[in-house]
């Protein structure tokens, strides 16, 4: 019994304790948020993406941005890649185009031609992305942006949401 209303004791302090710290200014020291991908289809690749902020842009303003994103391919193929929304990025830019270049092969992606193929074999690759654009003079539609898919690498004939 007097065990017990030790524990309680010892319990209660201990409360007390974080409460008084909590009131004292006292809190999280770090913060951390994860998200581990793993393949489990075949044909699947694992991507890294790059994260791109063209930052706050004016009408007309020129600009052009780089990038790096990863890809792991494990099954020989014909890829597609996708420049999305394409439709809302033409309501924004007068010109938009992304070059990417995988290995031996560039890629030139526009908001008119927003779909190319390439062949990879199994392996590794490093992407590097180069965004070339400029604000419409009359920008409308989404004007706030805030890390939206851009690109997207999947299987040739497979649909681009998988």
């Amino acid at each position: 019994m007097k065990t017990s209303i030790l524990a309680l004791t010892l319990v209660g302090a201990f409360l007390a304790g974080l409460a008084t710290a909590g009131v004292a200014g006292y809190g999280p020291l770090a913060y951390i948020s994860y998200h581990i991908m793993v393949s489990q289809q075949k044909g699947q690749a694992q991507v890294i993406p790059a994260y791109i902020n063209l930052g706050n842009l004016t009408a007309g303003e020129k600009g052009n941005i780089t990038a790096t994103a990863a890809i792991n391919i494990s099954t020989n193929g014909t890829y597609t890649i996708d420049l999305l929304h394409a439709d809302k990025l033409q309501k924004i830019f007068s010109n938009f185009t992304v070059e990417l270049k995988i290995n031996n092969y560039t890629i030139i992606l526009t908001l008119e031609n927003d779909s190319a193929h390439v062949s990879l074999v199994n392996g590794s690759y490093n992407v590097s992305i180069l965004i070339i654009y400029q604000v419409s003079q009359h920008p409308s539609g989404d004007l706030n942006v805030n890390n939206e898919p851009l690109l997207i690498i999947h299987p040739q004939g497979e649909d681009n949401n998988s």
